[in-house]
């Protein structure tokens, strides 16, 4: 007995038995754990989508599901391995991720059309993507001041940026539109933006300006999560409302995302937060020719509890002697705003996104 429940654990530890099994409005997920050297492989055929393992343990297993987007699954051993058919509702699309440390695949299933690596662009009759633009500050508080006001230039980013997207099919929500606030209490705008970002909608992007003690310059982009780097950190104290309240919403998205980190399915959606912002820097350095400041994380209260694909991006710096006078002029913004739509539909066409 002793034998066979060493042989049990010896087995398990490989990985690839039942998958880890998650749901939220629209989507179901799929966790597999799987040995670092194991292939795999996925095709879907109808309402089945097949996922061939190789170098793991065989499996026989059959479990009914019955959620809003997946009727259940079954395994069956195979040369060197295990095929994994995910029976799936009609009407629904898929994405997966491979994320390490330990290793797993993620296969996320959603009510609406999503793409997939075989099918990179939707037919006409899919839903429209829907992206919500949060420009950051307005209203009472006008963020960063130097040659411009961060409150007017990101406004203006992001309406330029919401018509260039709009022209290819995506949808737009605008946390502002205009130069006001959500609530005259700092923590309660910021969570009204934040509330944006649901399950509904495909994308979240709060759009903000840099200010600095030294001259500094350059865009940067950042997504959830812990940081240790004391300057990423005062920022975000700055961004989540400044002294005493920004230090207390700070450290109330520190827990959040140290709570996180032992979350398997969020890791999920902020390893696609990380995609966008990768895309996002790699658009807007590329049309603007701007400094690349890199991305990072850090934990940004309006970005806390997205459970979508969310990033913030600082657009640079108000007060630089260059930078700043160049982001008052109409010729900028325009090239900003075409990086940042860039950035948006490469991230949107990559099948990393719901559509």
């Amino acid at each position: 007995m002793r034998y066979i429940l060493a042989l049990l654990f010896c087995l398990a530890s490989l990985g690839l038995a039942q998958p880890r099994v998650g749901t939220e409005n629209g989507l179901t997920r799929l966790v597999f754990s799987i040995p670092n050297e194991a292939i795999f492989s996925l095709k879907r055929q109808g309402n089945e989508i097949s996922i061939r393992f190789q170098g793991t343990p065989p499996r026989t297993l059959r479990k009914l599901l019955n959620t809003a987007q997946v009727v259940g699954y079954r395994a069956t051993p195979s040369s060197g391995g295990s095929i994994y058919v995910v029976t799936v509702r009609a009407g629904t699309g898929y994405r997966t991720l491979e994320l390490t440390n330990p290793r797993r695949l993620v296969l996320e299933v959603r009510s609406s059309t999503a793409i997939t690596r075989s099918q990179p662009r939707p037919s006409a009759k899919a839903p429209a993507p829907v992206v919500v633009l949060d420009p950051g500050h307005g209203g009472l508080d006008p963020g960063a001041v130097g040659f411009v006001h961060e409150e007017e230039i990101v406004l203006d980013v992001a309406l330029r940026t919401k018509r260039l997207l709009e022209a290819r099919g995506v949808r737009v929500i605008m946390t502002r539109s205009t130069d006001r606030h959500l609530s005259a209490n700092k923590a309660t705008d910021l969570g009204l933006r934040a509330a944006m970002a649901d399950s509904k909608r495909t994308l979240f992007v709060s759009i903000h300006a840099n200010a600095a003690e030294r001259a500094a310059q350059g865009i940067e982009v950042y997504y959830f999560g812990e940081t240790i780097d004391q300057r990423l950190l005062s920022k975000a104290i700055l961004e989540n409302g400044g002294g005493a309240l920004g230090q207390r919403l700070t450290q109330e998205a520190r827990s959040v995302a140290q709570r996180l980190m032992r979350d398997l399915l969020a890791q999920a959606n902020l390893k696609f937060s990380e995609q966008l912002a990768l895309k996002t820097l790699r658009s807007m350095v590329r049309e603007t020719g701007a400094m690349s400041r890199g991305v990072h994380t850090a934990p940004f209260y309006v970005i806390r509890n997205a459970r979508i694909p969310a990033i913030l991006v600082e657009i640079g710096f108000v007060n630089h002697p260059i930078e700043g006078k160049k982001l008052a002029t109409r010729a900028y913004r325009s090239q900003l705003a075409n990086g940042l739509a860039g950035g948006i539909i490469a991230f949107l066409n990559s099948g990393n996104a719901q559509r």
